[in-house]
């Protein structure tokens, strides 16, 4: 504790955290004028921070034990100057357990952990004061003058559809290693890069890659026994490519691909017409995945990809109306495997997804849903979502990974920006409710945490 107490006066010595950006929104100009030092780099440089107040709380139907967590935390960190080009970031990060429930006690009904209130401390080592601190940034990184290239090589933020911050919790998953993009003059973009080091939302430290595959409860093996990837995967870690293509008529093309060396690649292809501001927008996209080499580990029972492939296609029809939007969303898995992808990354591409819950690790399923947003002149966002999602039977451990029911989602999701003297304040409401469907075969294990159940969040976010 008290090294990382040291580390993070260092850090707050030093720096200031972003308030929820990308690392490829870095600040345009070079700055530095011929002749300039290096301590006037330093010297002249940009502190951010972000403070969150995270409100959680979930309740069971029956006996299963109801959960609340409340945190604090934020970041703070330090942009040099540029030059030549050049520019050097850093940040860290804090968490402090303001009130909660005993988080490392299982439920004594069916003897399951706690699901979502641990997530906002470290899940990998559960403890009763849960007072955190980490790094989060340290990296350099080159903009070009004409801002349509950029290199990062360190520990930075990416926003990919199998890599993301999944920003839910008190802070966002952050990826090391070396990324670049670039931008054309024509608008197509190219980005891609190697990462070898992951550090999942809800923990507290860095992990290589083969690490971070199971730091979250893994579920069941095809076989129907506990995973036991963990720990077990050998992988050197992620290549990943992707271009987005304009074409004519508002039409986009876009393609990933996402290699992790001797476990699984998995390809995607998403064609989309329309803008956001566009009154009549649809999009489609086609995931594949395949295993390399021995999945992971030669022996099949320790590998993580234990399949030979997976097919997923996912659709969207979207219409504006001034203010108001609907989106209706369709999601089929094939019943040729599980998809699969460590959720320790990431949340799911599809666009079926809704929060707090996802359809990794399940084959052989039919998601729908409809979103309703509205947003208003006063600053406010409102959205409502239903979802029904037809999964595999609990008993088919094959296309089940985490014997979750099919189910179906409510929630309702509004958000405040600030403005004028509380510019950079911004608060967010999250409610859902979470039930089976009518015909599901499942037990009161198997509910807990999963279906028949109500959840909600008070998130109050200041960027400077």
């Amino acid at each position: 504790m008290l090294r990382r107490i040291g580390i993070l006066l260092f850090v707050l010595a030093a720096t200031s955290a972003e308030a929820q950006q990308t690392d490829t929104d870095l600040p345009p100009s070079d700055t530095l004028k011929q002749g300039s030092s290096l301590p006037e780099v330093i010297r002249k440089g940009t502190l951010e921070g972000r403070f969150r107040v995270f409100l959680m709380g979930t309740l069971n139907d029956g006996a299963p034990a109801d959960y609340h967590a409340q945190a604090f935390g934020g970041s703070l960190g330090f942009s040099s100057l540029r030059w030549n080009g050049i520019q050097l970031r850093m940040s860290g990060g804090y968490t402090f357990d303001l009130w909660s429930s005993d988080l490392t006690k299982p439920d004594p009904v069916t003897g399951q952990p706690n699901r979502y209130e641990i997530g906002l401390f470290d899940l990998t080592s559960s403890r009763s004061d849960n007072q955190l601190a980490y790094v989060q940034l340290f990296q350099l990184n080159y903009r070009s003058r004409d801002e349509r290239t950029s290199v990062i090589f360190g520990r930075q933020e990416l926003t990919t559809p199998f890599i993301n911050p999944q920003d839910g919790r008190m802070h966002p998953g952050l990826a090391e290693g070396l990324w670049g993009l670039h931008k054309s003059r024509q608008g197509i973009r190219v980005e891609g890069g190697w990462i070898y080091r992951m550090a999942p939302r809800s923990t507290a430290n860095w992990y290589t890659v083969e690490q971070s595959m199971g730091l979250y409860p893994t579920g069941l093996g095809v076989d129907g026994r506990p995973s036991r990837y963990p720990g077990q995967v050998t992988t050197p870690g992620i290549v990943m490519a992707g271009i987005g293509i304009p074409l004519k008529n508002k039409l986009n093309i876009s393609g990933w691909n996402m290699a992790v060396a001797n476990a699984f690649n998995t390809a995607m292809l998403q064609l989309e017409r329309g803008s956001r501001d566009d009154r009549w927008m649809i999009g489609g996209m086609v995931v594949r995945q395949d295993r390399l080499m021995n999945g992971g580990n030669k022996a099949d029972s320790l590998a993580y990809f234990q399949h030979d492939a997976s097919m997923a296609i996912s659709g969207r029809l979207r219409m504006n109306l001034g203010r108001f939007r609907w989106q209706a969303n369709y999601t089929r898995i094939t019943a040729d495997g599980r998809y699969v992808m460590p959720r320790e990354w990431g949340r799911d591409p599809f666009y079926t997804f809704l929060p707090r819950e996802r359809n990794e690790g399940h084959g052989d399923v039919h998601a729908a849903t409809i979103n309703l947003i509205w947003r208003t002149k006063s600053g406010w966002r409102i959205q409502a979502d239903a979802g029904q999602y037809w999964l595999p039977a609990i008993s088919n451990v094959q296309l089940n990974k985490y014997a979750l029911p099919a189910y179906q989602q409510y929630d309702v999701n509004v958000q405040y920006q600030f403005k004028g003297n509380w510019k950079g304040l911004a608060a967010q409401f999250i409610y859902l409710m979470k039930l089976p469907m009518p015909d599901a075969i499942h037990t009161t294990r198997q509910a807990v945490n999963k279906v028949d159940m109500h959840h909600a969040e008070l998130i109050i976010n200041y960027a400077f």
